[in-house]
């Protein structure tokens, strides 16, 4: 970032040589993103930096972009088409038809598709961001048959629509994906797209990759539950914005509620059936997730749902084990299996299979100390859960053979969307579940939880990720009615961001995925449900 004197009315495009115009995609201007387009009214000293694909900001605005210019190819090459984007596997989007009888999804479609965007992208073709009344957006939409963005636009309070415009000789192409967008589709060159039954897959550049594509990885476990979560939803008519609110002004909130406990409880009784049908008595139940997933109170539901089934499980938390301040070495993430005394914990679940008493510690996060538990000792074949970022990890009681082990991935999954060209982010879902704790629990304003969140998604990468496939269990933790909950939550908080900061951008992306639900209480939400961890008053004394 530096320091440059710019005049009034200058474009933030015109301060790049034409050979950097397209090394870059976005900039931040006095610690704000803003889109290459945008101009700066006074004259006067700014702090300019220019942002390439290794920064995170970059990439979500190249991704956005994508999604607009395959949108706009689909509609030139196929008018009635519909279709819909989701967040899938291996950090790439995918993209489904929704009225399939319309037209065969092939390779040949897919290449069709392809080469469409391909020749928009050498046009260059500028994407024009617009201010128009909600009235105009209406009749747009109306004209290219998005129908789901008319259904979402009625519950937006303000009485304008920012929307993108494309001209070329095939269309005049009008869009909004919630998101600032590149000047151009020139800058769009770098992407992989295949298909990918009963749809096709987009790969974009990732900012943790160094900016490059990451190698597309066949993730068969995870991408089965994405598919069993987005078939439940849209049989329930759960799958957007709009019928989420209209499910709760037909039926009520409360019966949202209801129904998407009984899929939780369903899914924990498949599990609790498997877990005591195996052949080898499983010892070692391993629960692992990335943060905000829902660990505690999962885990805490399956000792019950497992003792309902004559089965006795003790629980056991990896973050008891943590390594006290005198062994912990200065500047390592506590993300990281390093800040974890694996030796101890190891040692002591060999000694509980092997039937001896083991004292439990009990981390204290105020001293940073280990103190002594309860005494535990086994009985026979009683199964231990353990619950951690880590519990996957082939370190993790490599002594114990994998026969006796039974791994779980926990995560919410949302497969909705605000329309059909914006899926909502799991990423960004759980960091609202862990803005909406955090501040209930620990004190903590949405400020700090946001400028934290790198480092936790930066171990999340290193850490968890890599493990998920070697999971024999994927559960999904995410409730459809959650959003509709946590909204009159987590806008107060993000609201008190303010936006002379660079995390403003952040605040505005979360609003902007909440503000569009109808708000409900979270009087009707069962004491013993995941979502009691993030509203509070929950019946587990650790997840409250």
């Amino acid at each position: 970032m530096k320091i440059i004197h710019v005049a009034a009315k200058t474009a933030l495009l015109s301060l790049l040589n034409s050979d950097e115009q397209k090394k870059y995609y976005c900039a931040k201007v006095d610690g704000k993103i803003r889109e290459l387009t945008y101009v700066i009214d006074k004259e006067g000293d700014y702090n300019i930096e220019f942002l390439d694909l290794t920064d995170l900001d970059a990439t979500k605005i190249y991704s956005a972009s994508m999604r607009y210019i395959i949108a706009m190819a689909c509609k030139i090459l196929y008018p009635k088409l519909e279709m819909r984007f989701f967040y899938n596997i291996s950090r790439s989007m995918f993209c489904k038809v929704m009225n399939p009888k319309n037209v065969k999804v092939s390779p040949a479609f897919v290449d069709k598709i392809n080469k469409k965007v391909q020749e928009l992208i050498k046009m260059d073709l500028p994407l024009e961001r617009i201010k128009v009344s909600k009235e105009e957006a209406i009749g747009w939409y109306k004209k290219q048959g998005f129908k789901d963005k008319i259904q979402v636009i009625k519950y937006r309070s303000e009485n304008f629509v920012h929307l993108y415009k494309t001209k070329c000789s095939e269309i005049e192409y009008y869009d909004y994906i919630y998101s600032n967008l590149v000047p151009s589709t020139g800058y769009l060159s770098k992407y992989k797209i295949k298909y990918y039954a009963p749809g096709f897959v987009i790969q974009v550049p990732r900012a943790e990759c160094g900016g490059e594509i990451p190698t597309f990885v066949d993730e068969a476990k995870f991408a089965e539950a994405l598919m069993t979560t987005s078939h439940w939803q849209e049989n329930n008519h759960l799958d957007t914005v709009a019928n989420i609110n209209h499910f709760i002004k037909q039926y009520s909130p409360m019966a949202l509620i209801n129904l998407c406990e009984a899929r939780c409880n369903n899914a924990l009784a498949e599990l609790g059936h498997r877990i005591v049908n195996v052949e080898t008595p499983i010892r070692l139940i391993c629960i692992a997730g990335p943060s905000s997933s829902g660990k505690t109170s999962f885990s805490n539901r399956l000792v019950f749902e497992l003792m309902s089934r004559g089965v006795r499980p003790i629980r056991i938390s990896m973050d008891d084990y943590f390594l006290p301040k005198d062994m912990f070495v200065p500047g390592t993430s506590l993300e990281s299996v390093e800040a974890i005394d694996i030796a101890l914990f190891n040692e002591q679940m060999d000694q509980l299979i092997r039937g001896e008493t083991v004292v439990l510690p009990v981390y204290n996060f105020k001293t940073h100390e280990r103190e002594n538990g309860k005494k535990v000792t086994l009985l026979d074949n009683q199964p231990i859960i353990i619950e951690g970022i880590h519990a996957l990890n082939s370190v993790v009681c490599s002594n114990i053979p994998t026969t006796q082990k039974y791994k779980i991935y926990i995560a919410p999954q949302p497969q909705v969307n605000i329309d059909d060209h914006t899926p909502i982010s799991m990423t960004d879902m759980r960091l609202l579940r862990r803005i909406t704790r955090d501040a209930r629990t620990r004190g903590t304003d949405a400020l700090t939880t946001i400028r934290m969140w790198p480092s936790v998604r930066d171990g999340e990468f290193k850490y968890i990720y890599p493990t998920q496939e070697n999971a024999d269990f994927v559960f999904d933790s995410f409730m459809p009615y959650e959003l509709s909950a946590i909204r009159n939550i987590a806008l107060p908080q993000l609201d008190k961001i303010s936006p002379n900061l660079s995390e403003y951008l952040i605040a505005m992306r979360l609003k902007n995925m909440i503000r569009y639900f109808v708000p409900i209480g979270c009087s009707d939400i069962p004491c013993n449900s995941i979502m009691r961890e993030f509203v509070g008053g929950s019946s587990f004394k650790d997840a409250r």
